[in-house]
């Protein structure tokens, strides 16, 4: 990802550990946010209903504390999410409030399907149906169009997926949409498109989708969530005359599922910009007509053209995900609005400075695998935060000498990494207070001075986030096995790397002009010796 890529919040650049892809980065990111602001950090990785890993956090500013679990705050009253989970009782509250959603009914166990296809022949095709209760969109069919197709949906849902309550209503034509309210505003809005691929008049289908997964499995809200084929793509494709093996034209879409859930492989598309005022007052009507949701995701049908829109359901606990990492469009800081509102005195915080450190997230979800239930608390971060990088190069270094390394600086409060370039090079990347860094610059600068090996130490440019805490990448042993063969091709490789980049000299970066010199260093010790 690029710097200017609007799809990536600058803040979460390369401050994104490994288990907080997926819907993990959606409390990640809000308990980042909170702890980037100098709140005190307690943290867990828990799971619900025993079927699914939620991050719970505690954020604290001393004289006030708030429980989250994923993005939902304790402002948010448990009769708030009672309401939100039962279907049929959150439309009573909307209805009730003036809030516009489309016509149906309720049926329970006691209503046979045949009661059920009555109902929906009687109001008039198309619906939808879906459970009284549940998430995710699970068990939610839009858009049926006849009897033959109700009972077949009644039969998936009521049968397959145990569902016996479920509603049926009528079915808005518009496109399916996502706003996310915090308080009194819509802070982002995402449109759901079914999968789809477009034809360039060359690749087959097949081959259009390997690309597409691809390029989706670099977002990092869309970890292990590729675009599968089934018996509804190939009939989608029959439909049209196509398979697999077809070429579509250039510029066709061509679409793989009906259903446009982003887990199923929909796509994402950000339209907060061009979400009307008059479609973001109904979503935050929706969350007013709801007892103390201060917070939450309301699903919406919106047809554009008549600037018109129903709401389908009000989620409490909605994943942000897809708004902090879209398939198109501008990522939106949900984060930030939801600290904003239950810590209003840090809004004013140095957005630059703490960006500069994240805290090990990875450290946190691995405990709760191994079967940790406490929360951790995580080490306030520091003021005045600098990070640096320096190249160390020697002939040989001293024994112990990463161990020592790792040592002081967690003695220090300093956070980073060493990593292990070869025998005689090692890359350290430090993070945190500056006086912190500062001191063990000169505890470094001593020891290297104390010792009977020459190393020499080189001061660079180019600086990532730093992940709290220190780790070793690499061994120094592994690479003294390496043969003086291996090392010659290698500097044999290296210096003809420095020729070519030196052709350009006048037009390098100063990132890649301080590697440059690095390297010439490095051949300059080691090629030459051997």
């Amino acid at each position: 990802m690029s710097n200017s890529d609007v799809r990536y919040l600058p803040q979460l650049k390369d401050a994104l550990p490994e288990h907080a892809h997926g819907y993990m980065s959606s409390g990640y990111s809000i308990a980042l946010e909170g702890w980037r602001r100098g709140l005190e950090l307690k943290i867990k990785v828990n799971y619900f209903r025993r079927e699914s890993k939620v991050v719970e956090y505690v954020l604290s500013n001393k004289k006030r504390t708030h429980y989250f679990q994923t993005t939902r705050g304790d402002l948010v009253s448990k009769e708030a999410v009672k309401i939100c989970i039962n279907k049929n009782l959150t439309k009573k509250y909307l209805v009730e409030a003036g809030v516009k959603t489309p016509q149906g009914e309720v049926f329970n166990r006691n209503d046979n399907d045949d009661e059920v296809a009555a109902y929906a022949e009687q109001l008039g095709y198309p619906v939808v149906l879906k459970p009284t209760d549940g998430t995710g969109g699970a068990g939610v069919i839009a858009d049926i169009k006849n009897d033959e197709e109700m009972q077949q949906a009644l039969q998936y849902v009521r049968g397959q997926l145990e569902n016996e309550n479920v509603i049926v209503e009528k079915h808005f034509q518009g496109e399916d949409h996502r706003l996310y309210v915090v308080g009194d505003e819509v802070v982002g809005v995402f449109k759901r498109d079914p999968a789809s691929v477009k034809g360039n008049g060359k690749d087959t289908i097949q081959q259009l989708l390997k690309y597409k997964n691809e390029e989706r499995m670099k977002i990092p809200s869309l970890a292990n969530k590729p675009i599968k084929t089934n018996s509804e793509t190939k009939e989608l494709l029959t439909r049209l005359g196509y398979t697999m093996k077809s070429v579509p034209n250039e510029g066709e879409v061509v679409f793989l599922k009906s259903k446009n859930n982003v887990s199923s492989g929909g796509e994402a598309v950000d339209v907060t910009d061009e979400t009307t005022e008059e479609m973001k007052k109904i979503a935050v009507n929706a969350t007013k007509a709801i007892p103390t949701l201060i917070q939450g995701g309301v699903d919406m049908m919106i047809d554009k053209e008549n600037n018109e829109g129903v709401v389908l359901e009000v989620n409490s606990r909605a994943h942000i995900r897809t708004h902090l990492f879209p398939s198109y469009g501008q990522a939106r800081d949900i984060p930030s609005a939801i600290i904003d509102y239950y810590f209003p005195e840090t809004k004013n915080y140095n957005h630059v400075e703490a960006a500069k450190l994240y805290f090990d997230f990875d450290h946190v979800y691995e405990s709760f695998v191994k079967g940790n239930s406490n929360y951790i608390e995580i080490p306030r971060i520091p003021k005045n935060i600098e990070v640096t990088r320096f190249m160390l190069i020697s002939d040989e270094f001293p024994r112990d000498f990463i161990d020592w390394i790792q040592t002081t600086a967690r003695k220090n409060r300093v956070s980073g990494s060493a990593k292990i370039i070869s025998e005689n090079e090692i890359d350290l990347v430090l993070g945190g207070g500056a006086e912190d860094i500062k001191l063990f610059e000169s505890i470094l600068e001593n020891k290297v001075r104390r010792s009977n090996k020459s190393i020499d130490i080189t001061r660079g440019i180019e600086v990532f986030p730093v992940m709290q805490g220190f780790n070793i990448q690499g061994s120094l042993e592994q690479c003294k096995g390496d043969s003086i063969d291996v090392l010659r091709k290698e500097n044999k490789k290296l210096k003809s790397e420095i020729l070519e980049l030196k052709k350009g000299y006048h037009n390098i970066p100063i990132a890649q002009y301080m590697k440059i010199k690095r390297k010439m260093k490095y051949l300059k010790k080691f090629i030459l010796k051997s």
